[in-house]
């Protein structure tokens, strides 16, 4: 067996989850840990990222990330005579993924799901883990529609809609980025979309304002007529609220238009890999290279991330995208709340991740919780600048230099200011929830 990688890290977070498991009764922890993972997984060639398949590229990096994270809980949880189990379904459909998700916990016996990546996935995880009575940890889809169908069992590591676009207001707004053009599909999420970036913009960010807007179908193959409505506008910055590819087919009629607003585009699992920012700088270099907002940066060097982003980078030969980051913490967390809670009973692991004492370390510098309203775990955000069009030389497996960090919000360790309360200024509030978790 290999050596066991307890870092003194790890040794204090376990002291501090001990105490907690004391405070809350009796109990052994679970001698077998079984964790299920549905992600569209990817097949075909890194030179040709985008496809019809293009989810399945943020689900590939999340099975990595389950996987590594599988490995490494593993051998620390038999320290502690705890036995960890990762049980991998690959789903490219929501239909796919509630069969695979009722195949784990009927035949495998896992106590929680992790996935929701790809359009309909989460849904369809969700009513599976309500209907089965086990936890769900969403890493992929960012509506806030799925935050608010008030689902006790689901808890959200990926970040909301409410979350990313607040961030984005928030970074362009204070750089002077005043006049905003809106991109959105005609459809119901794209119209969520639209109204929740206003309400950034207008409601909490005085001095900026929505110079325009587009409805755009998706899958859309010509954007001149919008591309003249920016122009007119004169717009400072583009935001496309568009799917990843959409927002490729945009860029690419962008970078010809002669238009030389900021163009930045709304984050998925999909977008937030260096795969797919290889594959933007191929089609447009000059309009590709700006600003993203990311719910992880491999680039990322303090609180521990530094060696988790290398040994990612060593198990797998490619950077720890966002996806990688939010399925191995979830792995990791659904483990610790196990063990720490002494069960694999739902009716007793919600109130435990319910409660504000229990802190996670996601090596983002400060412990994060789920806020009680909505099971959004809090978390700050990162903002990279995508680089100048590679060289024609440039290898896929030096990928991470695409990309440069460039800021994070908010500012969580500015002095004399709570942690917790500003990272709840990102997102919906509990004004804006009618879930009543504790009473159902």
């Amino acid at each position: 067996m290999k050596e066991p990688r307890l870092t003194r890290r790890q040794v204090l977070a376990l002291g501090g989850g001990l105490l907690a498991a004391q405070a809350l009764g009796q109990g052994q922890p679970p001698k077998l840990i079984r964790i299920g993972v549905v992600v569209p997984t990817r097949t075909g060639s890194l030179e040709q990222p985008v496809s019809s398949s293009a989810h399945a590229i943020g689900g590939e990096i999340a099975r990595m990330g389950a996987v590594m994270a599988g490995e490494e809980v593993g051998e620390n949880a038999e320290l502690l005579g705890t036995r960890v189990k990762v049980l991998l379904a690959s789903a490219p459909s929501p239909e796919a993924a509630a069969r695979a998700a009722q195949r784990l916990v009927a035949t495998e016996g896992v106590f929680a799901l992790v996935g929701g990546i790809g359009p309909g996935q989460a849904e369809a995880i969700a009513k599976v883990a309500q209907e089965r009575r086990v936890l769900f940890f969403n890493i992929g889809n960012a509506s806030d529609a799925l935050r608010r169908a008030c689902n006790r069992l689901t808890f959200h590591v990926e970040a909301s809609a409410a979350m990313y676009l607040d961030a984005l207001a928030d970074w362009f707004v204070r750089a002077n980025f005043r006049r905003w053009f809106l991109v959105h599909t005609r459809d119901a999420g794209g119209q969520a979309l639209l109204a929740r970036a206003r309400k950034a913009l207008e409601v909490r960010h005085w001095g900026a304002n929505v110079a325009g807007t587009a409805a755009v179908a998706a899958g859309q193959p010509d954007f001149s007529k919008e591309l003249e409505a920016i122009g007119r506008a004169r717009a400072d910055v583009v935001v496309l609220l568009l799917g990843g590819e959409d927002q490729m087919t945009f860029l690419g009629q962008y970078e010809t238009s002669g238009l030389r607003a900021q163009v930045t585009g709304f984050p998925d699992p999909l977008t937030q890999t260096r795969d797919y920012f290889y594959a933007l700088l191929r089609v447009a270099p000059r309009s590709a290279a700006g600003y993203r907002p990311l719910l992880w940066e491999p680039t990322l060097d303090n609180y521990g991330a530094r060696e988790l982003n290398a040994r990612f980078q060593q198990r797998w030969g490619q950077p720890m995208d966002s996806p990688g980051w939010a399925a191995y913490q979830s792995v990791k967390m659904l483990y610790e709340s196990a063990f720490f809670a002494r069960s694999l009973e739902a009716g007793r692991l919600v109130p435990y991740l319910e409660r504000p004492q229990t802190v996670f370390d996601v090596h983002k510098g400060i412990g994060v919780s789920f806020r009680p309203w909505d099971h959004q775990l809090r978390q700050p955000f990162y903002l990279v600048k995508i680089k100048a069009e590679p060289n024609p030389g440039f290898e896929l497996s030096k990928r991470v230099g695409l990309a440069s960090l460039v800021g994070e919000a908010p500012a969580i360790v500015k002095p004399g200011t709570d942690p917790v309360e500003r990272l709840d200024q990102l997102g919906d509030g509990p004004r804006d929830f009618n879930c009543r978790f504790g009473g159902r």
